[in-house]
């Protein structure tokens, strides 16, 4: 279940009005100051002290806040917690805003279960998110919030009156903003395209589908000319882009890819998949060198003459998305790698088999494209960012590939595979860890029992160890005392036990360990 708590101060804030810079950025300041709007405690965020005082009452979790109302939303799987919640001096009022029909609680980091989670309100969709183990990150609260994800397409015709994107439009999380096409303000019309693609990411249509961002807040650019096809639609690409650096989006989402044209002349050869001949792969990766990450799909060209990725799928520093079925096995219309220079390519897969998305008539099918492959990747990797606001795009990127199933034995049809986005998860956590709270594990690699060692200060309470494996499935799970500021002590682990990598986890302090049998 869902509430919403009213906070009645925000006393004991590190903010102040006097110094609005801390929490509202250079734009906002300078539209207030244009329009005469003064700045105001309203503006101040929620007091972190109150916050952090309600998940202290046991298992809570924190899903949002509006500073405006100065509230918080929360996920409270047993209701009888709220008595403590209503009972805080600083707390006003309560209400429940929604009762899920299904537990949310994922197979999380702090006071999880191992069951499997299986929320019937993704309906047919469930199967794109739970393959890249993103159900975790979502009953976490991370769909998106706060995220900008600008999507290049052929047009988005009926997005603006489709039921699915209803929670969008209502929260002013649509903007339909330039046709690079025929240089106007329409996206709405001219191809379906965009309209299925972005269905998959900010779509929320409960029992049917919910896409991997769908609190996201998404910037529409037709750049695509669905009638025809020259080269002009890269250089369509590029301006599209840059608008997007301009904006200050986030993520980019580009389910294009350009390699033969009506005029052949224009066409490009294999060895332009270079990432540094065609322009429009050029400004992919200019605009990740400018903070954003650039997510596009492989192509639909594996069963074909060509074959190979197209642009901007050869370009560097981006995510290249081929697709899988539901089986997780290489659909035969997916684009191979490598680029013509030898990089992987694809870098990574999601499900563009039989795919689940929005139709026009508000029903909703399934299809086939590596152009459905990249807007689901790309969602789940604006939660992940969501998560680890402080990581640069790069480290995200990184995280990405380094959870995909194949990541140590790369190949041309599958790239790095699969991503796992709790270990993606996991592993930035483990790359928060300071030097003053390291979490000590020997021998690591190991073939039987772990010693661990780590120094805590917070707290003389006895803390819980856990050892995940990389699904995100706990394996482990035991308290132990602290003693003269120091958690320590040996993990008996499983005897069946499989080889891999598993992550242990002491006090939020995350580091990785290699299971090896003998």
């Amino acid at each position: 279940m869902r509430f919403w708590v009213q906070f009645s101060d925000k006393a004991n804030s590190s903010f102040s009005v006097d110094q609005p810079n801390a929490f509202l950025t250079g734009n906002a300041i300078a539209r207030r100051e244009k329009m005469g709007i003064p700045i105001t405690e309203e503006d101040i965020p929620v007091s972190t002290d109150y916050i952090n005082q309600v998940l202290d009452l046991g298992e809570i979790y924190y899903l949002h806040e509006s500073k405006w109302f100065n509230s918080i939303s929360i996920l409270v799987p047993d209701s009888a917690l709220m008595l403590q919640v209503s009972a805080l001096p600083f707390v006003v009022s309560t209400r429940q805003v929604k009762q899920l029909k299904t537990s949310p609680v994922p197979e999380a980091m702090h006071q999880r279960s191992n069951e499997t989670i299986v929320p019937s309100e993704y309906g047919e969709s469930l199967r794109q998110i739970e393959m890249l183990n993103g159900l975790p990150l979502h009953a976490l609260g991370y769909q998106g919030e706060g995220m900008n994800i600008g999507v290049l397409d052929a047009g988005f015709r009926f997005v603006n009156i489709l039921p699915v994107f209803e929670n969008a439009r209502s929260e002013f999380r649509i903007a339909g903003l330039n046709d690079f096409v025929d240089l106007d303000l329409n996206v709405d019309g001219h191809s379906n395209h965009g309209t299925y693609v972005l269905s998959t990411m900010a779509g929320y249509a409960e029992g049917e589908l919910i896409g991997t961002a769908p609190n996201a807040s998404y910037f529409l650019f037709r750049t695509e000319d669905s009638d025809s096809e020259f080269i002009i639609e890269e250089d369509n690409w590029v301006a599209g882009i840059e608008r997007c650096d301009f904006l200050g989006m986030d993520l980019v989402n580009s389910s294009l890819g350009y390699s033969t044209f009506d005029n052949p002349e224009q066409n490009h050869s294999y060895a332009d998949m270079d990432g540094e001949t065609t322009r429009i792969s050029i400004a992919a990766r200019i605009a990740s060198r400018k903070g954003m990450i650039v997510v596009t799909s492989a192509g639909n060209s594996g069963a074909s003459a060509w074959k190979y990725i197209t642009a901007p799928g050869d370009a560097k520093e981006i995510i290249t998305v081929g697709a899988v079925d539901a089986e997780e096995k290489h659909a035969a219309f997916s684009s191979f790698g490598p680029s013509f220079d030898g990089r992987v390519k694809p870098d990574v897969m999601a499900m563009g088999a039989a795919a689940t998305f929005a139709s026009l008539d508000s029903t909703f099918i399934q299809g086939n494209g590596t152009s459905f492959a990249s807007p689901i990747l790309c969602g789940m990797t604006a939660c992940l960012w969501q998560a680890h606001p402080n990581k640069s795009n790069t480290e995200i990127m990184d995280a990405v590939k380094q959870s995909a199933h194949l990541y140590t034995a790369p190949n041309d049809s599958m790239g790095y595979g699969i991503p796992n986005f709790w270990t993606a998860h996991l592993l930035l956590r483990e790359a928060d860890t300071s030097n003053d709270s390291e979490l000590t594990l020997y021998p690591n690699p190991t073939s039987g029992n772990v010693r661990f060692e780590l120094e805590v200060s917070d707290s003389d309470e006895p803390r819980n160890v856990r050892v995940y494996d990389a699904s995100g499935r706990i394996v482990y799970d035991q308290c132990f005392e602290v003693l003269e500021d120091q958690v320590l002590g040996e993990l008996q682990l499983p005897s069946d036990l499989t080889p891999g990598t598993y992550f242990v986890e002491v006090s939020g302090v995350v580091s990785r360990l290699l299971f090896l049998k003998e």
